[in-house]
């Protein structure tokens, strides 16, 4: 795991979250919307965590820490949870307020998560594979998994609006009209290829 895009995950969102539950053999670290677990590393306090994320003492008052001692309960953050479920990521992706989101198909429909989260998997030997989880209350949230280990949990963005979905109706129906104009529908495993202005002009 790249410990290198978990500090940008936190400077950049101004916030770390230090985990040091009891009940878990591992800490774990967050900025609130993903939690990656320290493997592999000695038992951090917060001067640890600014020093590994090389945070110069001057700015260290513009971080917001926590040092926690349970994890938060609605989520499992076990190898694995009876009832989750293998996802697949689309080929698609949106870009909205300034973030990349992923659409995810889930039981419960579709829910995006920020591209960002994945950043610390890059090095991954394996590649990760997502898993939907279910918190007693019924939210869906997602765990990244390296083989049988876990390595990750990813909340989802809270972004569909009747707004959003009406811009992603109004691009369906568009690209809709651009297909039936060509013809033809492209096969999605196709490479898209780059439109030249002079192939149309008669």
């Amino acid at each position: 795991m790249k410990i290198a895009s978990i500090q940008q995950i936190c400077k950049g969102a101004k916030r770390i979250e230090l985990f040091s539950a009891p009940s878990s053999s591992v800490q774990w670290i967050s900025e609130g919307g993903a939690f990656y677990p320290l493997y592999n590393l000695p038992q951090l306090e917060q001067e640890n965590v600014f020093t590994m994320f090389d945070i110069p003492e001057d700015k260290q008052n513009k971080i917001r820490f926590e040092h926690k001692f349970t994890l938060p309960q609605a989520i499992c953050f076990e190898d694995h949870t009876n009832g989750e479920t293998l996802l697949e990521l689309g080929s698609i992706s949106v870009y909205t307020r300034g973030q990349v989101l992923l659409p995810l198909k889930t039981s419960l429909g579709i829910v995006y998560i920020n591209q960002k989260y994945l950043a610390p998997f890059k090095d991954s030997k394996n590649g990760v594979t997502l898993h939907e989880r279910i918190t007693p209350n019924g939210a869906v949230y997602i765990a990244a998994k390296e083989g049988f280990l876990l390595t990750g949990i990813i909340l989802p963005l809270d972004v569909i609006t009747k707004g959003f979905v009406d811009e992603l109706e109004s691009i369906y129906k568009l690209s809709a009209v651009a297909a039936e104009n060509k013809k033809f529908c492209r096969d999605g495993v196709e490479e898209p290829e780059q439109m030249n202005l002079d192939d149309s002009i008669e």
